[in-house]
């Protein structure tokens, strides 16, 4: 399987803020501590489900072959 490398950052969109990333990152962190679910896929393809206790995750099943 390949490594995933870090991308660059999204450009900024004009008419937003720049501080817009981190708010989304603040407001996704209080959902969490409000007992919130986020979902969500891994980069390896793993479901996932992050809850304040941690997180879950549900493998995807496997495929058949073509």
């Amino acid at each position: 399987m390949h490594k995933r490398l870090k991308t660059a950052e999204p450009p900024d969109i004009p008419g937003f803020p720049k501080d817009w990333r981190d708010k989304i990152k603040a407001d996704l962190a209080d959902q969490l501590a409000a007992g919130g679910t986020l979902y969500g896929i891994r980069s390896d393809g793993a479901y996932i489900a992050r809850t304040r206790d941690g997180d879950r995750v549900i493998k995807m099943p496997e495929r058949e072959p073509a």
